[in-house]
């Protein structure tokens, strides 16, 4: 049968334009799922960071998944304001100024 003559077939090797958009959609969602799991492998604590504030302010984000998203907020400000001061207690001409 030619391949022309097959249903959903878009020239001689059969290439559907669509299933390649789709393609680099999966290959896309792969390369993040990949990315996701070199920064936080699943069940695996990260390294810490030297400084305990830092580490005891990003432990608090392991809380994330038990709540729900409506409670996301407060705890990214909290983590947010800890590493600030540490940021200020290491360079107190920046603290406080962004941008």
């Amino acid at each position: 049968m030619d391949d022309e003559a097959r249903p959903g077939a878009n020239g001689p090797a059969g290439d559907d334009p669509a299933r390649h958009g789709q393609a680099a959609d999966d290959q896309a969602a792969d390369d993040q799922a990949a990315d996701d799991q070199a920064i936080a492998p699943a069940g695996a604590s990260p390294a810490g960071t030297g400084d305990p504030r830092v580490d005891a302010a990003l432990r608090l984000l392991d809380r994330l998944p038990e709540l729900p998203v409506g409670e996301h907020a407060p705890v990214f400000e909290r983590v947010h304001a800890e590493l600030t001061e540490v940021l200020g207690d290491l360079d107190p001409d920046s603290a406080g100024t962004s941008g």
